[in-house]
């Protein structure tokens, strides 16, 4: 187990301050393991009370404590994940059953409402996966616009409008370069989707919306740094994109059963049990010319 761990395990007891500290330990635990309380308060623009009341949240017993189990954490480092090949189906797994238990309602109809869904990924593998969303999402008829790099996003701001909405991908959600364009983003009140690894970070705690995928690292005995799988990423999109058509459809029977329902009305007949509609629907559609039979949902 380590910090990312451990931080998992509790997120839902953090504050936004308490978020910001965190994804500045996670991104600095090397840092954090030699530090004092003051340097690390003095670092994150906090106070050292601040400092022991997380620490508290994390259920250690103070800031030595955590410093002990960071140093420990990154001297015991496994050189190879012995489950490799596991952790890419667990990854998936995880990835799927967190979604099923999130309420995406609001976040879909925001999407189906937005002028423009502009996309972002900060990497190469993220701008992979944004070009294949954006290409499904357009073939269910919503616009999306993909910002190729950085310095084009800065462009795109200059068009953006509470009417659209914003999906940034990213492995860590820490991206640096990236802060400033979502500071300003908040300040105009542009719709956010942050869509990184599980874990707080700072895009996931400044955005509208965020979703996480599961991605395991592995240390290659050939690489300084880890290797993660981005197969988990792929499985949200989809998802998300499943879930989108779902609600479009969804959206379109309501509308569909209500003017049919309405002209039932209309047309003089009230079903003796109310609520039902299935009579309302079949007598209705005998009585508007030109009605092509449709089949009851």
């Amino acid at each position: 187990m380590d910090l990312q761990d451990v931080v998992n395990a509790n997120q839902h007891r953090f504050s936004e301050t308490e978020r910001e500290i965190l994804a500045f330990m996670l991104e600095n635990e090397e840092f954090v393991a030699e530090a004092t309380i003051n340097s690390l308060a003095h670092k994150t623009y906090t106070s050292t009370s601040s400092i022991i009341r997380l620490t508290k949240k994390l259920n250690f017993s103070g800031f030595a404590e955590l410093k002990y189990f960071i140093k420990s954490s990154l001297s015991n480092t496994e050189p190879y994940n012995p489950r490799f090949i596991e952790s890419g189906r667990e990854d998936i797994l995880r990835t799927y059953d967190y979604l099923e238990h999130m309420d995406l309602g609001s976040m879909l109809k925001r999407i189906f409402t937005a002028r423009t869904v502009y996309c972002y990924g900060t990497g190469y593998a993220q701008r992979n996966a944004v070009q294949e969303f954006a290409k499904s999402m357009q073939i269910c008829g919503k616009f999306c616009h993909i910002i190729p790099a950085r310095n084009e996003f800065e462009s795109a701001m200059n068009i953006m409008s509470q009417d659209d909405i914003v999906v940034i991908v990213s492995f860590s959600g820490q991206t640096e370069n990236m802060r400033e364009h979502i500071k300003m983003l908040q300040l105009r009140k542009i719709p956010m989707i942050a869509i990184t690894a599980i874990g707080v970070n700072y895009m996931s705690s400044h955005a509208d919306f965020s979703l996480h995928y599961q991605s395991t690292p592995t240390q290659l005995s050939t690489q300084r740094k880890p290797f993660n799988s981005f197969v988990a990423l792929s499985v949200l999109l989809d998802y998300i994109v499943r879930r989108y058509i779902d609600y479009i459809e969804t959206q379109q029977r309501a509308g569909l059963d209500a003017v049919v329902a309405e002209a039932a009305y209309d047309s003089g007949y009230i079903p003796e049990a109310e609520g039902d509609l299935g009579e309302v629907l079949a007598r209705a559609r005998t009585q508007i010319p030109g009605t092509r039979r449709i089949k009851d949902v």
